[in-house]
Order: structure tokens, then sequence, then C-alpha cells
């Protein structure tokens, strides 16, 4: 099976699975720190991930949202529905979840192409999700394929 991420071609074995992983990170904002002590401000990123395709895009998103429930029992499905970007149509969800004592909500998609689903996620703090949600839905929306 070959494989392509951007100029990278790496040929596979059939039934091996690509857990590649590109992850976007914006810069820190920057301003005075609320103390003299050194603090940790979160940022938003996007991470995407591919799998093998499954033919129905919900799946890997439930699959994702059970394993963060069992690592957080506070995790919240928020909202969820159809989802459309370059690549086709999928579904999105959005939830809240706490890592490291920080409360973040994410924004998850999913859209299968051929063999391959596309899963991106959009993660910002809870406190600043409304404000950076339309660049983050960009961001999302914009995927699409270079092999036109």
């Amino acid at each position: 099976m070959e494989v392509r991420h951007g100029g990278l071609i790496v040929d596979v074995p059939e039934g091996w699975a690509d857990q590649s992983t590109l992850l976007f990170v914006a810069p820190p904002e920057l301003g005075p720190a609320p103390s003299a002590n050194r603090t940790v401000r979160a940022t938003e990123a996007v991470s995407v991930r591919f799998a093998l395709g499954e033919p129905d895009a919900r799946r890997p998103l439930q699959q994702e949202s059970a394993a963060l429930a069992a690592a957080d029992p506070q995790v919240a499905l928020l909202s969820e529905g159809e989802f459309t970007c370059g690549l086709g149509a999928g579904w999105q969800v959005v939830q809240r979840v706490t890592v490291g004592g920080i409360a973040l909500r994410q924004l998850s998609c999913a859209v299968t192409v051929g063999a391959v689903t596309v899963v991106a996620t959009a993660t910002a703090a809870d406190a600043r999700f409304d404000k950076q949600r339309a660049l983050l839905e960009r961001v999302l929306a914009s995927m699409r394929s270079a092999h036109r």
C-alpha cells in the first residue's frame, strides 16, 4: 500500500495502519503575566491523524469520545452534527474535557476519503473557545486534497 503525506511516499505492507499525526499550534498569547510567577498560557492547536477508512465517519469520533471518557469521567458532549470540508462530507462533535487540570473544548471532525479516514481536532482553552471557534472551524474546513 502506498501512503503519501505531502511530498513523502512510503510503501507499507497491506493491512498496516497509518497512525501519522500532524500537529499545528498557534503562537502563545503575548502580554504581561498575571503574577510574578511564570505561567503557562493555553493556546489553540489543531491535530490531524489518519486511520483506516471507516464507512461511518461518526464511528472514529465515538471511539475517541469513549477513550476520553475513560480517562476523564467529566467529559461532556456539547454538540454534534454534519461537517463538510474540501475532502467531502463527514461528522463533527464538540466536547469539553479536562487535561492536567485545564478545561479544554475540542471541535473534532472525521471525513472518509476512499481507504482513509481523516480525523482532525481543534482544541482551545474552554474560556477562549467561543472567541476562537470561527478561526478553528475555518482551519478544519480548509482541509482538502492536494490531488485534484
